[in-house]
């Protein structure tokens, strides 16, 4: 059994207002994204973007820095493309659609604990509540 991270016990975490940014696409810092293998991290506390890999990790950066040690990584993935989606060999009608996120991405994510050396926190997130 996993240990439960004593950051996530003890947060108390504040939804965005309407008017806060969430930078949840891309690092604020180098602009890597959430289509690359590590994803991108979202403070819960700021919401700032960061990265965790690679030679920059400005994710584990901000959270030395400011005392903000949970974040939810976001990876985003493109989905294979199945065969039901082939177009029909002759054409009869032409039709315009606009692609949905859903339709073409899967995301995968999970919370992070940076005061615990970067850990995968899966206990201990039901005692969060926001304020």
């Amino acid at each position: 059994m996993a240990a439960i991270c004593e950051h996530a016990l003890n947060s108390r975490l504040t939804p965005p207002s309407s008017s806060t940014p969430v930078y949840k696409e891309e690092c604020t810092q180098c602009f890597d994204n959430h289509d690359m293998e590590g994803g991108i991290e979202v403070c819960l506390s700021c919401f700032n973007g960061g990265c965790s890999e690679g030679p920059h990790q400005h994710a584990q950066q901000h959270s030395m820095r400011s005392g903000h040690y949970l974040t939810l990584n976001i990876r985003r993935i493109v989905k294979a493309q199945s065969s039901d989606d082939e177009r029909p060999a002759k054409q009869t009608k032409l039709e315009i659609c606009e692609e949905s996120d859903e339709s073409k991405y899967e995301y995968q994510t999970f919370v992070r604990c940076w005061g615990c050396s970067g850990a995968k926190v899966e206990d201990g997130l039901e005692n969060i509540e926001p304020t």
